[in-house]
C-alpha cells in the first residue's frame, strides 16, 4: 500500500481509506499521543507515502 500525500486529509489524525475500509490510518501525532498516554493493545505500522 502506497499513500498519495496529496489526497490525505490534513485536518484529521485518524481516518479510514475508501478502498480499504478495514485499514485505519493515523498520523505520527496520533501515535505519539497514544504512546504518551500509555495505551496498550494497539499496533502501529508505518505506511509509505509519495
Amino acid at each position: 500500500m502506497l499513500l498519495d500525500a496529496a489526497t490525505l486529509p490534513c485536518h484529521l489524525d485518524l481516518f479510514r481509506l475508501e478502498d480499504f475500509s478495514t485499514v485505519i490510518v493515523c498520523t505520527e501525532r496520533f501515535v505519539d499521543a497514544c504512546r504518551r498516554l500509555g495505551l496498550h493493545g494497539v499496533t502501529f505500522q508505518p505506511l509509505p507515502m509519495k
